[in-house]
């Protein structure tokens, strides 16, 4: 028996409506205006290109989420040698055939609203994202460009249609339409605007989509994503795009490298060229960098020319210097820090006082902090551990991938402990603690290569626990903390045991965040609950 719900009136009038093309086409110009989605989502569903073109030269909104409609809904089609991307392509020419009138003839119809043509895929419905917060969001957003780029938007004005896109400028397109959607808006680029929300660029060279950047209306790029293996001469030639960029919010970039054949001079001069356009990015709220050694040695330019309320800082697998280390906390930019994240950058002989003195500084806002795989020693653990006990908003800290003794780990406890608002700790799990797990399964006549293969009981980790550490295991029934553990498997396997050690009552399983794939031990204060087994995930 079918469980499918009946369709209702309004699908059925509809469907019916659409029947006859030609009637459907000659009442778009009645139709209310609440039946327009609905008529139109049928009209795409069905693949009336027709009506679809009709619909659009009526359309009564100021506003056409066309991205949400083809993320959710793919046009049906009775031959099945038909390729669905072909279909939609349709759809979407039947649309723009549609656009092509309004903006060749300017036509003023009093019923003619229709300014934006949004290509985001939002995953949402369709009838939700044309709703009237998401106009007011469009409203609010050409006010605040014509306050930051008057210049742009003036010529922008004189254009008759935005179209909104998210761009990956690659070696081939990420979306199927894009190529064909740009090379539309080229040809009619007096009369369209190109907005970009979010712009991610993975081609190695830039004169290959310099003509697409210029075409862009800068003011309307919130995030920039650079995934390559860019030259610091590349970067230069973007720079000056990404200048322009006035309302930038989110700034990426990954794997830029300097060449060794670089003199110090060169290298200095490029770094100037590319931070001065830095400057130009006053709404700048989150900096990500990994592996972008072409920076290393000028951290403290790079943080002089960035806005001072920087709400999240990454640096990821960066060779930082002890003048650099030492400067950080004194940067005017990182001083509103929400999001610190440091991985891969080797601390372990650095100066603990400049990690104090940011946490201190940083003590009254910082909601997350990731320092990972930094090499840090106990000794540097315990100079800092009375800062990041003053960090009262912290909600995320993770430690994971630095070796420490059980009695360090014990006075991050305590000391963690006092942070009410904490909700997920990470930690690497003690040599100590791993020897007494495998200690416990070679017992068991098991070698360490088959522990991975055997179904984890939690006695061993428990055991392990209290043999390892028996003041460790009193300071987490102090705290009431959900202990998860994780122990690696033999090296290479991408295998890991792990345990769910909690006090009080059983929680459901679906609570608990999944834990990455690495040896770990990691703590919630959360609703307590016993002792307990967590299946092993697939790494």
């Amino acid at each position: 028996m079918s469980t499918d719900s009946p369709p209702t009136l309004l699908k059925l009038a509809v469907q019916s409506l659409l029947r006859d093309e030609d009637l459907a086409m000659g009442a778009v110009e009645d139709l209310p205006g609440e039946l327009f989605p609905p008529v139109f989502m049928e009209a795409f569903t069905r693949g009336h290109t027709e009506v679809l073109k009709a619909m659009v030269l009526s359309w009564p909104f100021p506003y056409l989420p066309l991205g949400a409609l083809m993320s959710m809904r793919r046009p049906q089609t009775s031959d099945a040698e038909v390729d669905i991307v072909q279909v939609q392509e349709r759809m979407l020419q039947a649309v723009l055939d549609g656009l092509d009138v309004l903006l060749s003839q300017k036509i003023c119809s009093r019923r003619l609203k229709l300014q934006v043509l949004d290509m985001v895929d939002t995953h949402q419905k369709f009838c939700r994202v044309w709703a009237g917060h998401r106009l007011e969001a469009c409203s609010s957003e050409d006010t605040k460009r014509r306050n930051t780029g008057k210049s742009e938007t003036r010529a922008a004005e004189r254009r008759l249609l935005r179209v909104v896109v998210d761009l990956s400028l690659g070696q081939t397109f990420q979306s199927p339409f894009q190529s064909y959607l740009l090379e539309w808006i080229q040809k009619r680029k007096d009369l369209v605007q190109l907005d970009c929300t979010k712009l991610c660029v993975t081609i190695p060279c830039i004169a290959s989509i310099t003509e697409v950047l210029e075409m862009l209306n800068h003011g309307s790029v919130k995030e920039v994503n650079i995934r390559n293996f860019w030259t610091p001469f590349t970067l230069v030639h973007f720079a000056p795009f990404l200048g322009r960029m006035k309302n930038l919010k989110k700034l990426i970039l990954n794997n830029i490298r300097a060449p060794a054949y670089l003199s110090l001079a060169e290298r200095k001069e490029l770094v100037t060229q590319v931070t001065f356009e830095f400057l130009m990015l006053l709404f700048l709220e989150e900096k990500y960098m990994e592996s972008v050694s072409f920076l290393e040695g000028h951290l403290d330019q790079l943080f002089r020319c960035l806005p001072s309320h920087l709400e999240t800082l990454s640096l990821i697998y960066y060779e930082l210097s002890h003048s650099e280390w030492s400067q950080l906390p004194q940067c005017p930019s990182i001083r509103h820090l929400k999001y610190l994240e440091l991985y891969g950058i080797r601390l372990t002989h650095f100066r603990p006082e400049p990690l104090r003195s940011l946490l201190n500084n940083l003590a009254a806002m910082l909601t997350t902090l990731h320092l990972q795989a930094c090499g840090i020693t106990d000794a540097q653990v315990h100079a800092f551990l009375p800062a990041l006990g003053r960090c009262s908003q912290l909600t995320t800290f993770s430690y994971m991938r630095n070796c420490m003794s059980i009695a360090t780990l014990e006075s991050l406890l305590c000391h963690t402990a006092r942070l009410s608002s904490l909700s997920l700790e990470m930690y690497s799990a003690p040599e100590d603690v791993c020897r007494h797990y495998y200690s416990g399964f070679r017992s068991q006549g098991l070698k360490r290569k088959e522990v991975s293969s055997s179904r984890p009981h939690s006695e061993p980790a428990h055991t392990a626990l209290s043999a390892a550490g028996p003041t460790l295991c009193t300071v987490m029934a102090s705290v009431s903390l959900s202990v998860v553990l994780r122990i690696p498997g033999p090296k290479g396997s991408g295998q890991a045991t792990q345990m769910h050690l909690q006090q009080g009552h059983r929680s459901r399983q679906e609570r608990w965040p999944k834990v990455p794939a690495t040896g770990l031990l990691a703590l919630w204060t959360l609703s307590p609950a016993p002792l307990q087994e967590i299946p092993r995930d697939h790494d």
